[in-house]
């Protein structure tokens, strides 16, 4: 069984200081970790493997030389194959929709891959569309949201949160729902469902003394130059029409009624 996991980096929440009076936002210490959600998109990868012969790559969610960094990590927990993405081309940062389009392909040709898993959402711009759009690529299910994840047979079993306003017809009231899906699928890990575990010591320093031991793949290898271009149509400018300025009536009461009833007229008919 082939497990893909998407990681992503995002600026320590703990280097940053948010300065009510002045109304602005210092970044004292420019450190950066795990998406949250990712790293349990990672925990729930390696619990899998924990009672199978699974095995689990990392990906990474963009296109950025640090990445490297969260891809390591990866390894030194238990992850199986890091591989990053190198090379840029047009204007950097790419959306999720050309993310998707370069992680499908690059999951193409790993091959033969079972499950896709991520954070659900992102500590920084709190989108969740990379999960959906990659599964729209591949065509294959998916199931977004979930708080624990476990294969079973030739499908994957997860247990997902219901919003309080569909708990009535959805598992009679119970806050949540067990989903299944066919493999292979996609399925988003909500953040804060679980804990990452602790890398190995020794693994830990083998893996940032090997240069080598995060793979680096060319993205023009695996898509055109075309294919990493957002999907955007330029369509101009498009404004309403002015406004027309009102007109104040005063006089009597009855005077202002007949008055308003024979603009109205003019303006309807």
């Amino acid at each position: 069984m082939k497990i893909v996991v998407i990681l992503g980096r995002v600026l320590d929440p703990a280097g940053i200081v948010v300065n009510r009076r002045r109304g602005r936002i210092f970044v004292n210490r420019e450190e950066y970790v795990m998406q949250p959600a990712d790293a349990c998109a990672l925990e729930a990868a390696l619990q899998i493997k924990d009672g199978s012969d699974a095995e689990v790559i990392a990906l990474p969610r963009g296109l950025l030389p640090d990445d490297d960094d969260v891809l390591r990590q990866a390894l030194s927990v238990g992850a199986d194959r890091a591989v990053n993405f190198v090379g840029r081309i047009g204007n950097p940062p790419y959306g999720d929709g050309v993310m998707a389009r370069v992680l499908a392909a690059a999951i193409e040709r790993l091959g033969e891959t079972d499950l896709i898993l991520t954070g659900a959402t992102t500590l920084d711009t709190g989108q969740g569309q990379l999960g959906p759009r990659l599964a729209g690529v591949l065509g294959w299910p998916q199931v977004v949201d979930a708080w624990a994840v476990r294969v079973a047979g030739d499908h994957v079993e997860t247990v997902c949160h219901i919003p309080p306003p569909l708990r009535g017809g959805l598992g009679g009231g119970n806050p949540y729902t067990i989903l299944e899906v066919d493999l292979s699928a996609v399925v988003t890990v909500h953040p804060g469902a679980l804990k990452l575990r602790y890398p190995d010591g020794a693994r830990l320093i083998n893996v940032y003394r090997d240069e080598k031991a995060v793979e680096a793949w060319v993205v023009t290898d695996l898509v055109s130059e075309e294919a990493l271009q957002p999907l955007l149509e330029k369509r101009g400018r498009d404004f309403p029409p002015e406004r027309e300025r009102s007109v104040r009536l005063e006089g009597a009461p009855q005077e202002v009624v007949q008055v308003l009833a024979s603009e109205l007229r003019k303006r309807v008919g």
